[in-house]
């Protein structure tokens, strides 16, 4: 036998005194190691073992769902951009911004996404909403036609006696497509009186419900909407903004309409809160920017006939949405404009000043 070495121990044998106070040494020597380590872990800073902090709740409204508005809150949610900033957002369908003006009034929203001048609309009344980030570049806003009418009507003005199709549910409510519509009349000389307004909602089945039930005459409507109207042969477009055959004479036409809205009061009250929400908005402007139409389609689990339009609508318009949710110092100009002359350059809408309701400090400016 080596000098020094231990004899072989069976397996039936029990550990010696020796072996056992060897283990018991070990094992000491051990926990003394991991609790120095834990020690040294929680005094370093950035380091320290913390429990994962709770997301927290946020409610958000927008007209939807699959508008090019609600697009940007809908992949938030799919891509999980919320959860990644700390907030677990719940999405609140509705058929136009005026009802969205309306759900956060009641709280039963603490954000909105949806058109700015309907905001603005509702700031001359009682100054309580504020502008956080831009979500569009641009307003892809359509005027459709019913397709039984196309030898009939051909001009803005042969709209004189027929039926619009709005947004809203409630006529009282101002939308940014109202806005929009209000405009083209006023451009071409016709009066409110002579013609009539009935919803028409802000989503593909109410849309298409009003043209296909001849509940409308024509409506208005925004992409990918008017996209399948067009491809399904329901509508056919009379004006448009936005788009690549726009003239471009409407004043104002390039308005930012999606944009994240809060009230003053609880950005105040939680402006850790609004900062998470402009976050959100912006990893998922980044994140869609980075890739391809077809994989944004992917993300949002589109098939069949919704898919079709929305992924011609972002291959069409790549530049449509906001690449980082700052606002710009020309569509701020442009959105004025568009408020100014969709009321009638009334005194209130030409004395209101977009400046007065931006809180910026998280999403930026730009030129």
């Amino acid at each position: 036998m080596a000098p020094f070495a231990r004899p072989l121990r069976r397996a039936s044998q029990p550990p010696s005194i020796e072996e056992s106070s060897m283990a018991v040494q070990n094992t000491r020597r051990s926990l003394l190691v991991q609790g120095t380590r834990v020690a040294a872990l929680a005094l370093t800073p950035g380091l320290a073992l913390t429990q994962p902090r709770p997301l927290a709740e946020a409610a958000l409204v927008t007209p939807g769902p699959g508008s090019a508005v609600s697009f940007i809150p809908e992949l938030a949610v799919k891509i999980g951009a919320d959860r990644a900033e700390g907030v677990a957002l719940r999405l609140r369908f509705v058929s136009g911004g005026g009802v969205a003006i309306r759900e956060i009034d009641d709280d039963n929203a603490q954000f909105g996404v949806f058109g700015l001048p309907a905001a603005m609309q509702a700031n001359l009344s009682a100054p309580r909403f504020v502008a956080l980030a831009a979500i569009e570049n641009r307003a892809l806003l359509s005027l459709m036609v019913r397709s039984d009418l196309k030898g009939v009507v051909r001009r803005v003005e042969d709209l004189r006696g027929r039926v619009l199709g709005i947004h809203s549910n409630s006529l009282s409510t101002s939308t940014t497509g109202h806005q929009f519509l209000m405009l083209v009349l006023r451009e071409h000389g016709i009066r409110p009186d002579e013609v009539r307004f009935v919803a028409a909602g802000q989503s593909w089945d109410t849309e298409s419900s009003a043209l296909q039930s001849r509940t409308a005459d024509a409506i208005v409507t925004e992409e990918p909407f008017g996209l399948r109207l067009s491809l399904e042969g329901l509508a056919y477009p009379l004006v448009r903004i936005g788009h690549v055959d726009d003239p471009g004479t409407l004043p104002g036409e390039k308005v930012l309409r999606g944009t994240l809205i809060a009230k003053r009061s609880l950005v105040a009250a939680q402006p850790r809160l609004a900062e998470s929400l402009v976050r959100v908005m912006q990893r998922t402007l980044a994140w869609r920017k980075t890739h391809t139409a077809s994989e944004v389609i992917g993300a949002l689990g589109l098939a069949g006939p919704e898919a079709r339009p929305f992924l011609t609508m972002l291959q069409q318009y790549p530049q449509q949405f906001s690449d980082d949710g700052k606002f710009s110092a020309v569509q701020l100009a442009q959105t004025e404009e568009f408020f100014r002359k969709s009321a009638g350059d009334s005194p209130e809408a030409v004395a209101y000043r977009l400046e007065s309701m931006l809180v910026d400090r998280w999403a930026g400016r730009k030129p």
